[in-house]
């Protein structure tokens, strides 16, 4: 029984010690650093998922614009045409049959080549002003998510603060029902402002968490990592000083500049195809044959070397050279029609941004001059209090109205932030003033 008891006791004594070790370990655990609204940047660029199919495409895009423009370079085979002949040798599979040979292909001109080119080189260009949009929009949507993350722990803060004023409320006025100086509908009217003010508390919390949670699924962190956010995100953003938003928009804007290098690129396609230009082709062969041709040509030689140029023009292709060129003429036509579409519907955007702006400041101003008369109040109502002339209660009341001066300070903060964010999006400064230079993925 003593046995039993002793090995109970050490087992008791051993968890014991566990807890205490596990419990110093994390009291001794370093906090995690503070993610600055930069870094998150920079982490989302690298590991935001949906940047992922837009890179892969782009690389697509160009490794096929490379394969086109390739054709125009020189190529150097080595072949082998096993073969034999009963009567007069011909060409096998293109070829005379032959031990083995070495030939060397070179285009000249080929303009339907080149339209491939081009037309290749278009659409990655159009896949390249593609990318450098998601890096724009990826850009914003972490400096928003940051924001918004920024904004929850204020308004958790204020929630915080509310409800334990309302408690307190609560508490007095349960005192002074026992007392019979107050009637039970006054307890339940503070019952409800307290479970009210727990309700908001409840919810930005769950709005913290959540948009902690999208941030980290932006930036590719684990969910279980702590979130400790710098803070700064007022002073990453610059002032929106120049009133030329709509020129610098089209100056810098992404889908804009592509279109009109799309264009370009159909344009000299499309005049391409509208022409009977000549295909010119230049070839060298060296091939080793057998010896059995002898009994067919006089003059045979077993080291055989070809060497010329073919000129083709094109008179008559079906109905293909045509339709060729009504499709590259379309094409231009498509692209400028999304350039006159792109530029209308910038201009909308950036007007629209610009009103938003100067609203959500204006409204920031206002909340902030509600802030600042809600934290006077609460100075004169602790001030009476202390001096026994305030009205009881008069101090939770007015703590509640600072709460919900702050929460509504913090929300129209958000607003003008993501206001702001839209419109330095759109003017093309948003990546420079965070990451203090373009973003690799955007840089031409």
């Amino acid at each position: 029984m003593n046995d039993e008891r002793t090995c109970s006791f050490r087992s008791w004594l051993l968890a014991l010690l566990g807890v205490a070790f596990s419990s110093l370990s994390l009291a001794q655990a370093p906090a995690p650093e503070p993610l600055t609204v930069r870094r998150a940047a920079e982490l989302a660029l690298e590991r935001a998922p949906q940047l992922a199919a837009v890179r892969a495409a782009h690389e697509e895009g160009s490794a096929s614009a490379r394969v086109a423009s390739d054709s125009f370079n020189p190529s150097i085979w080595a072949i082998t045409t096993p073969g034999y002949a009963s009567g007069l040798p011909v060409a096998v599979a293109g070829r005379v049959p032959s031990y083995a040979g070495v030939e060397l292909r070179q285009t000249i001109y080929d303009p339907w080549r080149k339209t491939e080119a081009l037309q290749a080189q278009a659409s990655a260009t159009h896949l390249e002003g593609t990318l450098e949009i998601s890096c724009v929009e990826t850009v914003q949507a972490v400096v928003t998510v940051y924001a918004k993350c920024w904004a929850d722990e204020r308004r958790a803060d204020s929630a915080a603060r509310r409800l334990s004023a309302a408690e307190g409320t609560l508490k007095r006025i349960s005192s002074l029902f026992e007392e019979g100086r107050r009637t039970e509908l006054d307890v339940e009217r503070a019952r409800l402002q307290a479970a009210r003010a727990k309700q908001k508390l409840l919810n930005a919390e769950s709005d913290r968490d959540l948009e902690g949670l999208e941030l980290k699924r932006m930036i590719g962190w684990p969910v279980s990592a702590p979130l400790r956010l710098a803070g700064e995100i007022e002073n990453a953003l610059p002032q929106i000083t120049s009133a030329e938003s709509l020129a610098a928009a089209r100056d810098t804007d992404p889908r804009l500049k592509s279109l009109w290098q799309e264009i370009e690129l159909l344009g000299r396609s499309a005049r391409l195809t509208s022409k009977r230009w000549p295909i010119i082709e230049a070839s060298a062969q060296y091939q080793r044959l057998p010896s059995y041709y002898d009994k067919y040509y006089k003059s045979f030689n077993e080291n055989d070397l070809s060497i010329g140029v073919s000129v083709a023009i094109p008179i008559w292709a079906g109905g293909r050279l045509d339709d060729t060129e009504a499709r590259a003429k379309a094409s231009v036509a498509r692209v400028q029609a999304e350039r006159d579409a792109r530029e209308s519907e910038l201009e909308v955007a950036v007007r629209r941004a610009e009103a938003a702006v100067a609203r959500a400041d204006a409204e920031r101003s206002l909340t902030r001059r509600s802030q600042g008369i809600a934290e006077q109040d609460l100075s004169s109502a602790k001030l009476l209090s202390r001096e026994g002339r305030g009205e009881a209660g008069d101090v939770d009341d007015r703590q509640m109205a600072l709460a919900d001066a702050d929460e509504e300070a913090a929300r129209a903060s958000l607003d003008a932030l993501e206001q702001r964010v839209r419109l330095l999006a759109l003017r093309g400064e948003l990546a420079r003033s965070i990451l203090g230079s373009e973003p690799p993925c955007a840089a031409r």
